[in-house]
């Protein structure tokens, strides 16, 4: 990217925090970028793949919600990017080195490169429960065993894998073969591929990014080999709707999906989009060359690639925490509660890593557990009365809601 157009990603993201909106993270880098971030037990995590205003990369941590940021003393030694977890384990990708594991959230890490090709570039990782999917140039490779092997699993003659999505029995990636690029689907974990046609909606050959929310599937396309849009699908691949809100379409450059309650943001090369319909109408909320986005408590991060991180109040963009109470994921009750509360999964289940916190009205982090069923009860008789935030996290979502102790 030329110096042009980062003076001008400064300027879009000046001119919000102008009106009170989006601001800058003052203790992380100004000029550097956060190409990925994720939030491990309220650890925020950001890794810097270098850039020509600092070229060093390396992994940053905050754990008092971005406030202030410690550098990593880590054995990588190269850049870390996209990152994923599985509970307390940290997985990246790296340009050329394959897939890395981290059990200390990124002070040390093990390669994972066994069944990789050789100098592996990782362009997605995908979770699916315990499952891990990695996509790059030799095609989707798939881990049954925390990465310690993996297989083959790309359609015959793949040259390159950018992204998937692993919806229940199905995965859909995006190819480049020998002869043509296209958007395929499996049903059996790789064995048989059956190509997304025109007909079903879906007009780009070249996807760059998905993501699965809320039993929607998003498909979001190239900006330069493709329309720039995105795509919708609520019957696992079957049918698909274009979007619309998307500006510039030529010029977007899709990276990093994350939803809180029913709001979808999308970070891309134009700005933050947001959709409240998922998927299908977008608004542009600011902060353009953005690259990762992550979420703690009611604020959304916002990584870029040449200014550093920023950050906007969710309440500001999703309408609060009690948006669309009636189609959570999830159902707290009794509310108002005393001494204990239910927590019931609906969409989502306890293998997927769902971890519970309960904040007090300051934002103070008082309880955090996984949760181990897909009805859990909790003794919160050690709280005083008062109103408190539960929020629900794992790979796919991050959902919150108020109860009341009485």
């Amino acid at each position: 990217m030329n110096k042009q157009i980062y003076l001008t990603s400064i300027l879009v993201c000046f001119y919000f925090l102008g009106n009170a909106q989006w601001q800058q993270v003052k203790g992380y880098s100004a000029n550097g970028n956060a190409s990925s971030m994720i939030v491990i037990n309220d650890t925020m995590i950001a890794s810097s793949t270098g850039n020509v205003y600092d070229g060093i990369p390396g992994l940053f941590t905050s754990t008092d919600h971005g406030v202030t940021w410690s550098a990593k003393n880590t054995s990588l030694g190269i850049s870390a990017s996209p990152l994923i977890a599985i509970g307390g384990y940290l997985f990246t990708g790296t340009a050329g080195q394959g897939v890395y594991l981290s059990t200390d959230k990124g002070n040390s890490w093990t390669s994972k490169n066994n069944g990789l090709p050789s100098a592996f570039p990782v362009f997605d990782l995908i979770v699916n429960k315990t499952d891990l999917y990695a996509c790059g140039t030799g095609g989707i490779f798939h881990s049954a065993d925390n990465a310690n092997t993996w297989e083959n699993i790309s359609l015959a003659g793949t040259i390159e894998a950018e992204s998937a999505i692993v919806a229940g029995d199905t995965i859909i990636s995006g190819f480049v073969s020998q002869t043509v690029a296209g958007i395929y689907k499996s049903t059996d974990n790789g064995a048989d591929w059956t190509l997304i046609n025109n007909a079903t909606g879906l007009n780009d050959t070249r996807i760059r990014k998905f993501a699965l929310y809320y039993n929607t599937i998003f498909a979001a396309s190239e900006g330069d080999l493709g329309t720039g849009n995105i795509y919708v699908s609520t019957d696992n691949g079957i049918s698909w709707t274009a979007a619309n809100g998307l500006n510039d379409q030529g010029h977007n450059y899709p990276n990093n999906f994350i939803a809180f309650n029913k709001t979808i943001f999308l970070a891309t090369a134009n700005g933050v989009y947001k959709s409240s319909d998922y998927g299908l109408n977008w608004t542009n909320t600011g902060c353009s060359n953005t690259m990762s986005l992550a979420i703690i408590g009611d604020t959304l991060f916002a990584g870029t690639g040449y200014h550093g991180i920023w950050k906007r109040g969710l309440s500001e963009m999703a309408g609060g925490i009690e948006d669309n109470k009636d189609n959570r994921g999830f159902a707290v009750y009794p509310n108002p509660s005393s001494g204990k509360i239910k927590i019931e999964l609906k969409q989502y289940s306890s293998l997927e890593n769902t971890i519970v916190s309960i904040y007090n009205g300051q934002g103070k982090l008082l309880f955090q557990q996984p949760l181990k069923k897909d009805i859990t009860e909790l003794d919160i008789s050690g709280l005083e009365k008062g109103v408190y935030i539960l929020k629900l996290t794992n790979h796919k979502m991050t959902e919150v809601t108020k109860f009341v102790e009485k």
